[in-house]
């Protein structure tokens, strides 16, 4: 049992560095995935869907803000700082990249470019979602050979 759970760790440890070498996470991500030592085996496999919910809801509010007439900046620049807190306190490099052209749109009020670089950070997300899909399955699984 050990040596699968061992196996498990690997296999996680190599999806993540592959994720940080292309840029998607940063060593911010290990952090994270450290506290489940301190606090709980379960930490991650909580913190992922808990984290997906919030950038899920941020996103809808930033779209539903974007389409009001006339936009609201101050909201626009206060979600945006919310989901690149989310992003970068996490370890969601890209994501939270993404996040900074979002703002200098805002900044400059330019309502095409607030679209276009919210797109790019739901192109983002996308993949982030689809990784963290991985990592969360695999986290599962070593938290379920842990008894």
């Amino acid at each position: 049992m050990a040596s699968n759970r061992e196996a498990l760790n690997r296999q996680l440890q190599q999806i993540v560095n592959s994720l940080v070498e292309q840029g998607i996470l940063d060593s911010t991500f290990w952090m994270v995935h450290s506290l489940k030592e301190a606090n709980s085996p379960f930490f991650l496999t909580e913190m992922i869907p808990m984290f997906c919910h919030n950038i899920q809801t941020t996103l809808r509010d930033l779209n539903r803000t974007l389409e009001k007439e006339p936009v609201n900046y101050y909201d626009m620049n206060e979600l945006t700082m919310k989901i690149k807190g989310c992003t970068s306190s996490f370890g969601a490099r890209r994501m939270a990249l993404a996040c900074v052209t979002l703002w200098r749109a805002v900044d400059d009020k330019n309502k095409d470019r607030c679209g276009s670089a919210l797109n790019g950070i739901r192109q983002e997300y996308q993949t982030l979602r689809s990784s963290l899909d991985r990592i969360l399955e695999l986290e599962r699984t070593i938290v379920s050979h842990q008894g």
